[in-house]
Protein backbone atom coordinates (compact mmCIF):
# COMPACT_ATOMS: atom_id res chain seq x y z
CA UNK A 1 0.00 0.00 0.00
CA UNK A 2 1.46 3.37 -0.78
CA UNK A 3 2.69 5.48 2.36
CA UNK A 4 0.35 8.26 0.98
CA UNK A 5 -3.11 5.99 1.61
CA UNK A 6 -4.49 4.01 4.53
CA UNK A 7 -7.23 2.21 4.81
CA UNK A 8 -9.64 2.69 7.91
CA UNK A 9 -12.56 0.21 8.72
CA UNK A 10 -14.32 0.77 5.46
CA UNK A 11 -12.84 -2.15 2.86
CA UNK A 12 -14.13 -0.31 -0.01
CA UNK A 13 -12.41 2.50 -0.02
CA UNK A 14 -8.59 4.09 0.87
CA UNK A 15 -7.91 7.16 2.88
CA UNK A 16 -5.88 9.52 0.49
CA UNK A 17 -3.03 11.37 3.09
CA UNK A 18 -4.00 14.95 2.88
CA UNK A 19 -2.46 18.44 3.93
CA UNK A 20 -5.10 20.48 4.73
CA UNK A 21 -4.29 24.17 4.05
CA UNK A 22 -4.35 26.57 7.10
CA UNK A 23 -7.74 28.93 6.03
CA UNK A 24 -9.55 24.85 5.63
CA UNK A 25 -12.73 24.70 6.98
CA UNK A 26 -12.82 21.20 7.47
CA UNK A 27 -13.31 19.18 11.03
CA UNK A 28 -11.98 15.83 11.31
CA UNK A 29 -15.23 13.67 11.67
CA UNK A 30 -13.87 11.37 14.31
CA UNK A 31 -12.60 13.77 17.18
CA UNK A 32 -14.69 16.79 15.62
CA UNK A 33 -11.67 19.13 15.85
CA UNK A 34 -9.99 21.29 12.90
CA UNK A 35 -8.13 20.02 10.21
CA UNK A 36 -6.60 23.36 9.40
CA UNK A 37 -2.81 23.70 8.65
CA UNK A 38 -2.56 19.86 9.53
CA UNK A 39 -1.62 16.06 7.98
CA UNK A 40 -5.01 14.07 7.87
CA UNK A 41 -6.41 11.38 5.84
CA UNK A 42 -9.74 12.04 3.16
CA UNK A 43 -11.95 9.99 1.55
CA UNK A 44 -13.87 11.98 -1.40
CA UNK A 45 -16.27 9.10 -2.17
CA UNK A 46 -17.83 9.39 1.45
CA UNK A 47 -17.21 12.90 2.42
CA UNK A 48 -14.69 11.82 4.95
CA UNK A 49 -12.22 13.60 6.76
CA UNK A 50 -9.51 12.81 9.67
CA UNK A 51 -6.46 13.35 11.68
CA UNK A 52 -3.90 11.05 11.20
CA UNK A 53 -3.62 10.50 14.34
CA UNK A 54 -7.32 9.93 15.10
CA UNK A 55 -7.68 7.50 11.74
CA UNK A 56 -4.18 5.82 13.03
CA UNK A 57 -5.55 5.49 17.22
CA UNK A 58 -9.87 5.04 17.14
CA UNK A 59 -9.96 1.40 15.87
CA UNK A 60 -13.10 -0.10 14.26
CA UNK A 61 -14.02 -1.67 17.67
CA UNK A 62 -13.34 -1.03 21.10
CA UNK A 63 -13.58 -1.42 25.16
CA UNK A 64 -14.61 0.76 26.92
CA UNK A 65 -15.41 1.13 30.74
CA UNK A 66 -18.77 2.86 30.62
CA UNK A 67 -20.05 -0.60 28.76
CA UNK A 68 -17.81 -3.43 29.57
CA UNK A 69 -20.40 -6.17 28.99
CA UNK A 70 -20.10 -5.63 24.58
CA UNK A 71 -17.44 -4.52 22.38
CA UNK A 72 -18.61 -0.83 20.63
CA UNK A 73 -18.14 -0.70 17.30
CA UNK A 74 -17.15 2.52 15.29
CA UNK A 75 -20.07 3.66 13.39
CA UNK A 76 -21.03 6.31 10.76
CA UNK A 77 -23.93 8.85 11.96
CA UNK A 78 -26.67 8.82 9.16
CA UNK A 79 -28.10 12.06 8.03
CA UNK A 80 -31.50 12.43 9.33
CA UNK A 81 -34.43 12.20 6.28
CA UNK A 82 -37.74 12.52 6.38
CA UNK A 83 -38.83 8.69 7.06
CA UNK A 84 -35.65 8.69 9.91
CA UNK A 85 -35.36 11.96 11.64
CA UNK A 86 -33.53 10.82 14.58
CA UNK A 87 -30.46 12.80 16.02
CA UNK A 88 -27.98 10.60 17.83
CA UNK A 89 -26.07 11.77 21.26
CA UNK A 90 -23.64 10.68 22.97
CA UNK A 91 -24.40 8.72 26.29
CA UNK A 92 -21.31 9.99 28.16
CA UNK A 93 -21.51 13.56 27.57
CA UNK A 94 -25.49 13.82 26.63
CA UNK A 95 -24.41 16.03 23.56
CA UNK A 96 -25.22 15.25 19.70
CA UNK A 97 -23.24 13.34 17.30
CA UNK A 98 -23.20 15.47 14.48
CA UNK A 99 -24.69 13.39 11.35
CA UNK A 100 -21.44 12.39 9.05
CA UNK A 101 -19.42 11.74 12.17
CA UNK A 102 -18.33 8.61 13.90
CA UNK A 103 -19.05 7.43 17.30
CA UNK A 104 -18.45 3.88 19.00
CA UNK A 105 -21.63 1.53 19.51
CA UNK A 106 -23.97 -1.51 21.02
CA UNK A 107 -26.34 -2.27 18.66
CA UNK A 108 -27.30 -4.61 21.67
CA UNK A 109 -28.02 -1.87 24.30
CA UNK A 110 -28.07 1.14 21.88
CA UNK A 111 -25.48 2.55 23.57
CA UNK A 112 -23.10 5.32 21.60
CA UNK A 113 -20.27 7.32 22.71
CA UNK A 114 -18.14 9.79 21.20
CA UNK A 115 -14.34 8.62 19.91
CA UNK A 116 -12.84 11.14 22.28
CA UNK A 117 -14.83 10.47 25.48
CA UNK A 118 -13.62 6.76 25.19
CA UNK A 119 -10.09 8.48 25.90
CA UNK A 120 -11.19 10.18 29.41
CA UNK A 121 -9.46 8.02 32.45
CA UNK A 122 -12.21 6.12 34.89
CA UNK A 123 -9.90 7.61 37.34
CA UNK A 124 -8.49 10.83 38.59
CA UNK A 125 -7.47 13.39 41.40
CA UNK A 126 -9.03 17.13 40.76
CA UNK A 127 -7.10 20.24 42.06
CA UNK A 128 -10.96 20.92 43.37
CA UNK A 129 -10.79 18.08 45.62
CA UNK A 130 -7.35 16.64 45.76
CA UNK A 131 -7.88 14.73 49.13
CA UNK A 132 -9.39 11.47 47.37
CA UNK A 133 -9.79 10.18 43.92
CA UNK A 134 -12.47 10.93 41.71
CA UNK A 135 -14.01 7.88 39.55
CA UNK A 136 -16.52 8.26 36.99
CA UNK A 137 -19.83 6.34 37.36
CA UNK A 138 -23.72 6.97 36.44
CA UNK A 139 -25.06 8.70 39.49
CA UNK A 140 -27.50 12.15 39.67
CA UNK A 141 -26.91 15.27 41.37
CA UNK A 142 -25.89 19.00 41.26
CA UNK A 143 -22.23 19.63 40.18
CA UNK A 144 -20.10 21.02 43.46
CA UNK A 145 -18.53 23.25 41.73
CA UNK A 146 -20.54 25.25 39.52
CA UNK A 147 -23.59 24.07 41.10
CA UNK A 148 -25.38 23.25 37.79
CA UNK A 149 -27.44 19.83 36.98
CA UNK A 150 -24.99 16.88 36.13
CA UNK A 151 -25.17 14.25 32.93
CA UNK A 152 -25.47 10.89 33.93
CA UNK A 153 -21.99 10.07 33.67
CA UNK A 154 -19.60 12.20 35.71
CA UNK A 155 -17.04 12.57 38.04
CA UNK A 156 -18.06 11.30 41.82
CA UNK A 157 -16.06 10.67 44.97
CA UNK A 158 -17.38 8.44 47.88
CA UNK A 159 -17.33 12.02 50.11
CA UNK A 160 -20.04 13.16 48.40
CA UNK A 161 -18.23 15.71 46.05
CA UNK A 162 -19.59 15.50 42.06
CA UNK A 163 -18.30 17.57 39.00
CA UNK A 164 -18.05 17.79 35.96
CA UNK A 165 -15.99 16.88 33.26
CA UNK A 166 -14.45 20.41 32.40
CA UNK A 167 -15.05 21.47 36.25
CA UNK A 168 -13.27 18.40 37.46
CA UNK A 169 -9.95 20.08 35.44
CA UNK A 170 -10.64 22.95 37.87
CA UNK A 171 -10.18 25.45 34.58
CA UNK A 172 -12.41 28.76 35.02
CA UNK A 173 -15.55 28.77 33.19
CA UNK A 174 -15.83 30.23 29.61
CA UNK A 175 -18.47 31.70 27.73
CA UNK A 176 -16.02 30.75 24.36
CA UNK A 177 -17.18 27.78 22.02
CA UNK A 178 -20.57 27.40 24.45
CA UNK A 179 -24.03 25.41 24.16
CA UNK A 180 -27.20 26.93 24.52
CA UNK A 181 -26.99 25.84 28.11
CA UNK A 182 -23.58 27.90 28.48
CA UNK A 183 -21.37 25.24 29.06
CA UNK A 184 -18.53 24.56 26.88
CA UNK A 185 -18.92 22.50 23.89
CA UNK A 186 -18.57 18.68 24.46
CA UNK A 187 -15.48 18.96 21.78
CA UNK A 188 -13.43 21.74 23.49
CA UNK A 189 -14.49 20.49 27.32
CA UNK A 190 -13.43 17.42 26.69
CA UNK A 191 -10.31 17.77 24.65
CA UNK A 192 -9.24 20.31 26.99
CA UNK A 193 -9.59 17.98 29.57
CA UNK A 194 -7.63 15.46 28.32
CA UNK A 195 -4.85 17.65 27.50
CA UNK A 196 -4.05 19.39 31.33
CA UNK A 197 -1.17 17.69 32.30
CA UNK A 198 -2.06 15.35 35.30
CA UNK A 199 -4.81 14.22 32.98
CA UNK A 200 -2.81 13.60 30.16
CA UNK A 201 -0.44 11.14 31.89
CA UNK A 202 -3.41 9.48 33.22
CA UNK A 203 -4.89 9.23 29.43
CA UNK A 204 -1.34 7.94 28.27
CA UNK A 205 -1.09 5.26 31.50
CA UNK A 206 -4.95 4.09 30.22
CA UNK A 207 -3.52 3.56 26.60
CA UNK A 208 -0.31 2.77 27.10
CA UNK A 209 1.11 5.74 25.32
CA UNK A 210 -1.20 5.16 22.39
CA UNK A 211 -3.21 8.05 22.34
CA UNK A 212 -0.35 10.31 22.88
CA UNK A 213 -0.59 11.40 19.59
CA UNK A 214 -4.26 12.22 18.92
CA UNK A 215 -3.47 14.23 22.66
CA UNK A 216 -0.51 16.05 20.97
CA UNK A 217 -2.80 16.87 17.56
CA UNK A 218 -5.69 18.11 19.88
CA UNK A 219 -3.05 20.39 21.49
CA UNK A 220 -2.15 21.94 18.16
CA UNK A 221 -5.32 22.45 17.38
CA UNK A 222 -6.04 24.66 20.30
CA UNK A 223 -2.76 26.48 20.46
CA UNK A 224 -3.61 27.52 16.51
Amino acid sequence: MAHDQRRHFDPLHQLVKTQYGRESGAYCDICLSKLAGLVGHRCSACNIDLHDACAGYFKETASFFAHPWHTLKLSRIPHPSASSPIRWYCDLCLEVCPPGSFMYRCTQCLFDVHPLCTMLPQTIRSPLHPEHDLRMVPSFGDCSACEQSLPVWHYVCPCAVRLHIDCASGAPATSCNSNTAGRPRRRTAVAKFLLKTSFRIAVNAATGGLGSPVLDVLAAVFKS
